[in-house]
């Protein structure tokens, strides 16, 4: 399975959750599925990251495409907390940290410290922001994706990447453990079925404007509804 095809499947399902929390808040069965669209683009962000040739753009496009989304939150008047592309944009800061980290330790011992020592620093203050602020899947949910950045092995990236999805869907549990959020675990299978290829149509510039641009026509749904 090619990652366009996962991405079209991430997508469709997110289209669905946001739709049940917009649109039909009543219908737990939409945000069920859209259980699904977080761990498959939270590990392509992680794939995307260890492929790119620059980083820096790649930081900026997903940042600024998640400040959209902040724009569209506060015109809707939806409550305030920092989506998922904001939160996606810290973890490409902490995998870049963490991937300067390995370099010097493998050159240089005395700079991988250093490195090391910031990574740990900026994690920490990822875990303070996120216990005074709300950010969609919270701390767990901004490391997911830096889990892979140590392997370069697709298997070895999978079971690193399953490792942290688990402690986001324990965080979102616990203490009942009986959670729609443990419906992210499915979306384990689909990624065993990645075979690494970009796929026939990779419509990169969709899946980043899909995000912002059906959260606007959803609110604006919402409004037109709410004016009849």
């Amino acid at each position: 399975m090619s990652a366009c095809i996962l991405k079209l499947i991430a997508a469709l399902t997110m289209l669905i959750d946001h739709a049940g929390m917009i649109l039909f808040p009543d219908k737990m069965w939409m945000r069920a599925v859209g259980r699904l669209a977080f761990p498959i683009f939270a590990y392509f962000i992680g794939e995307g990251f260890l492929y790119t040739r620059n980083r820096m753009r790649y930081f900026w496009r997903i940042f600024l495409l998640g400040a959209a989304c902040q724009i569209v939150y506060a015109l809707a008047g939806y409550p305030l907390e920092w989506g998922i592309l904001i939160a996606f944009s810290i973890s490409v800061c902490l995998m870049a940290l963490l991937e300067r980290a390995q370099k010097y330790f493998r050159e240089e011992k005395t700079e991988g410290a250093a490195w090391l020592i910031a990574f740990t620093m900026a994690v920490c203050c990822v875990a303070f922001l996120c216990h005074h602020m709300v950010v969609d899947y919270g701390f767990f949910g901004i490391l997911l994706p830096v889990w892979m950045v140590p392997f370069r092995e697709k298997h070895q990236r999978l079971a690193a990447f399953s490792f942290g999805l688990g402690a986001v869907c324990i965080y979102y549990s616990y203490p009942s453990f009986a959670n729609i959020q443990n419906l992210c675990l499915l979306s384990l299978p689909l990624l065993l079925l990645y075979n690494g290829k970009p796929g026939k149509f990779r419509m990169k510039w969709f899946f980043y404007i899909f995000y912002p641009a059906h959260l606007a026509i959803l609110w604006a749904i919402r409004w037109v509804v709410t004016q009849l």
